[in-house]
């Protein structure tokens, strides 16, 4: 990897050109080579992939204090509220 200074005469680079991903890290602005996907998911990676989508889009219609609540009965849990709540509404196949 190469750490860049004003990559490409600017100040930041980010994504894809040619075979080059540049993207911003910890430790500043890096430039790699793009490795492909080695394989496509699953028929049921899709559909998990969807369930979890849905979860994620209904959490955020929850209300400040429904999220409140769920964020209460995660702590003993040690999780997140959001993580609480993809856990008991996530549809399994």
């Amino acid at each position: 990897m190469v750490k860049l200074i004003n990559p490409l005469f600017s100040n930041s680079a980010h994504g894809k050109m040619g075979g080059i991903v540049y993207q911003c890290n910890r430790w500043g602005q890096i430039a790699r080579v793009h490795v492909p996907q080695r394989y496509k998911p699953s028929e049921k990676q899709y559909q998990q992939n969807f369930f979890f989508g849905v979860a994620a889009d209904n959490w955020r219609d929850l209300t400040d204090e429904q999220k409140a609540e769920l964020n209460t009965r995660a702590v003993p849990l040690q999780m997140t509220g959001f993580n609480l709540y993809i856990k008991e509404n996530i549809q399994h196949p």
